[in-house]
């Protein structure tokens, strides 16, 4: 008997719904079921090649589905549904600020954060101690985002004013306003320096020192 272009397509189709509506299984008995029930007189042979080709759709499908993106198509056209994958979030940790930067980073990278240390001078801070967390702590950030940490490197260095010639108390001012300290003061005579002059200063005039650090003085005591 001969069959109609039209009876195939809608073989295929009921094909194709009765796999999809079977969670993608369809046996040969109900294939052999569908060209009974639709009554279309085609060799098992089409049958099994048109079947293949429904469920290669439907399997092709399943891909798509389990997938970010799933497409359904539909007699008014083709419809798209999008799942997103959903980014998972971490809030920055406290604890992070005033401690070590060793400790700050264990912290941070135990919350799935990583870091990146910058580091900058501080007279008030210790070396090596976190001053500030970039995103501050308690905000919402994605999860393996690097945060900077902002990290004392210590004070940073002094140059060592020149005080020889002066009088001992304005070498004092002088080395004070530079943030060094008046260390040993020894005495010594001299024809080229007037009583109460510097004669030599130890570290030497332009030396980088830590600040606080101390100058030694030597002072004439005159001819």
């Amino acid at each position: 008997m001969s069959h109609t272009d039209e009876q195939i397509q809608d073989l295929v189709h009921e094909m194709y719904t009765t796999a999809e509506s079977a969670d993608w299984q369809l046996t040969a008995e109900d294939l052999r079921s569908l060209r009974v029930r639709r009554r279309v007189p085609v060799p098992d042979v089409k049958v099994m090649l048109l079947a293949a080709a429904a469920v290669a759709l439907v399997v092709a499908g399943i891909g798509v589905a389990r997938g970010t993106q799933s497409h359904r198509a539909t007699t008014s056209g083709s419809t798209t549904t999008t799942s997103a994958t959903t980014v998972g979030t971490v809030t920055v940790p406290n604890g992070v600020v005033n401690t070590s930067v060793a400790n700050a980073t264990a912290i941070l990278n135990s919350a799935g954060l990583k870091v990146n240390v910058t580091y900058v001078s501080s007279a008030s801070a210790a070396a090596g101690t976190v001053l500030a967390v970039n995103p501050i702590p308690g905000a919402r950030v994605v999860n393996g985002l690097t945060v900077t940490l902002s990290v004392s490197g210590g004070p940073s260095a002094v140059r060592t004013p020149n005080v020889v010639g002066l009088n001992q108390a304005a070498a004092s001012a002088a080395l004070s306003e530079a943030g060094l300290t008046v260390g040993a003061i020894t005495t010594l005579s001299s024809t080229t320096f007037a009583a109460g002059v510097v004669v030599s200063q130890n570290p030497a005039a332009d030396s980088s020192l830590s600040p606080g650090a101390s100058v030694d003085l030597s002072v004439s005591s005159g001819p």
